[in-house]
């Protein structure tokens, strides 16, 4: 048996799993260096170099999978967060969003909710809200509420879903969602903020100004950065 076959018939794919790769290279290694020496005592041995090559395809292809595996556990994993997320709170939020008033400088008990679930796990909790902004998108309230809460948050903390929610109120037949996708962008004040709003061409003039203020407004703040 070449040296190959005494490695790769030890099923390495059952070491890959998480956390445990470390162990596996070390110990792919040292089987290296164990089948290696005991090679050098077989005086009859050949190291069969076509043959190898296979083996390292196939080997090397093992590794790939379980890569994609993994991927693909975390995907199944963040999909149950966001189940459990919306089995567990869009109610509670949808009540929050509905019965609160929205005054500055006041944190409401919704924003204060979507902020902890930002801090336990941020990505599940950007899908969870983008898809309670898709599955409400007719209903204004709940729709105004998630716009005022966003753009008090760090930019960078609801990218990306934060700004494509701000972009689809801009399509909403509602003018105050419109302004309130707009003023979203103006509190989060950055460069990619900047970008986008210059990228607008709005029917209504007097939304197409507010931007142009806005846009100015940028402008001066982020050259004296």
């Amino acid at each position: 048996m070449s040296i190959l076959d005494e490695i790769l018939n030890k099923s390495y794919s059952s070491k890959l799993e998480k956390g445990k790769k470390a162990d596996f290279w070390e110990q792919f290694l040292t089987d290296i260096d164990s089948s290696t020496t005991k090679s050098e005592k077989k005086k009859d041995s050949e190291f069969d170099f076509e043959e190898s090559d296979s083996y390292f395809d196939s080997f090397w292809s093992e590794i790939l999978f379980s890569e994609d595996d993994d991927s693909s556990t975390e995907n199944k994993i963040n999909e149950a967060r966001v189940k459990k997320l919306d089995n567990q709170l869009t109610q509670e939020l949808i009540y929050l969003l509905k019965e609160e008033d929205f005054e500055f400088g006041y944190k409401t008990r919704s924003e204060q909710l979507i902020s902890e679930q930002l801090q336990i796990n941020a990505l599940a909790t950007r899908n969870w809200l983008n898809e309670i902004f898709l599955n409400y998108y007719s209903d204004e309230t709940i729709i105004i509420g998630i716009l005022r809460i966003i753009g008090r948050f760090d930019p960078l903390h609801i990218f990306p879903q934060g700004q494509t929610i701000a972009l689809a109120a801009l399509t909403h037949k509602n003018d105050e969602i419109k302004e309130l996708g707009i003023r979203a962008f103006e509190q989060w004040c950055s460069v990619e903020s900047l970008n986008i709003l210059k990228k607008l061409d709005l029917e209504k003039n007097w939304l197409q100004e507010y931007v142009n203020d806005v846009i100015n407004d940028f402008e001066e703040q982020l050259c004296h950065i």
